[in-house]
């Protein structure tokens, strides 16, 4: 079983079409060497503007709705008794990072 939370919201800067959309991707696969564990980026199979980055334990819901970013964590029960605030914190940076980077 799972456990989901919101770990954060903001509002997007700029409109989100294709292109900005592959470059999160292209962002992803060159900076995935900062996530400590092995990642996968799956992408939803007809929801382009939702995406998700999982681990063993952890998998980070990534959704660009047409004015915001959220990011919700999806849970193993291990990884929910072991995730520090600073964990959520560093994961939360990362997305967020690449979105300033591409300006959303």
């Amino acid at each position: 079983m799972a456990w989901k939370e919101k770990l954060y919201e903001r509002p997007l800067r700029r409109p989100l079409d294709d292109g900005a959309l592959e470059a999160v991707r292209s962002e992803y696969h060159k900076r995935r060497h900062e996530i400590p564990v092995p990642s996968e980026l799956v992408l939803h199979p007809t929801k382009p503007e939702l995406m998700t980055i999982k681990t063993k334990w952890l998998s980070l819901v990534i959704q660009f709705h047409q004015e915001k970013l959220t990011i919700d964590a999806e849970l193993s029960l291990a990884a929910k008794m072991m995730a520090t605030d600073q964990n959520r914190k560093l994961a939360v940076q990362f997305i967020d990072s690449i979105a300033d980077d591409l300006n959303l």
